[in-house]
């Protein structure tokens, strides 16, 4: 594993979920959990300290032994926020690897991003994206955190959410991440049926014959996929 690694997850339909998951997995390890926009505070025992806007060597001594630190600065409707920018580098030379929430979807399972999203920290390793195919035949209103940020699905929100527009969703977020390629994972989560992932399948060879590698798969019923790829890249 390369020192200090960096992984920031985006999208929707998992992120947080995502994010849990691979802590645990690697709390053998100095893993910081934070987030470059808001994140729900995890607290004990899903980590092993929750720090709310700490002090540098506060927050560099809770990472000098392994387990998880969920660290951020106070923010609105009980999240976190992100950690100033020199704190954020101080602590991540601190851990091993730092999980990092760089995107907000409110609950939904498809993301458009503005200007200003997602906000990736350039040094990321990888960038994870993460899509919910829950959101297969929603509108796109119920299913697509700023769909109107796509002039035609403004223009029509009942419009159905299929194959074509969960592409779309993965595509404009692996653009927004503003990260090569080769840096850029996608899951396509919530395949929790044999159907749902009879539909996810063809879409992950797609993607990945165009340069995303991408994967299908359940966080609900089967983690320990997400975890065995990510850590393989690791």
């Amino acid at each position: 594993m390369k020192q200090h690694t960096i992984i920031s997850v985006i999208g929707a339909g998992g992120k947080t979920t995502a994010l849990l998951t691979l802590a645990q997995a690697l709390s053998d390890r100095r893993v910081l959990l934070t987030t470059s926009t808001h994140i729900y505070p995890v607290a004990p025992p899903d980590s092993r300290t929750l720090l709310i806007a700490p002090e540098a060597d506060k927050l560099v001594d809770a990472l000098a032994s392994p387990g998880v630190v969920c660290a951020g600065t106070a923010a609105s409707d009980g999240k976190l926020g992100a950690l100033a920018p020199d704190l954020f580098r101080h602590a991540v030379r601190a851990a091993d690897i730092t999980l990092c929430e760089a995107d907000g979807a409110h609950h939904l399972p498809l993301k458009l991003h503005r200007v200003d999203e997602p906000v990736v920290p350039l040094e990321s390793d990888l960038c994870l994206i993460i899509a919910g195919l829950s959101a297969w035949g929603q509108p796109v209103c119920e299913a697509v955190h700023r769909y109107d940020c796509h002039p035609d699905w403004a223009h029509d929100p009942q419009r159905r959410v299929g194959a074509d527009k969960i592409l779309y969703c993965v595509r404009e977020a692996a653009a927004a991440c503003r990260l090569p390629r080769k840096k850029v994972r996608v899951w396509l989560n919530q395949a929790d049926t044999p159907a749902l992932y009879a539909q996810a399948a063809p879409l992950a060879r797609i993607l990945s014959a165009g340069g995303l590698d991408c994967r299908a798969g359940s966080l609900l019923y089967e983690p320990a996929a997400l975890i065995d790829w990510m850590l393989s890249e690791i």
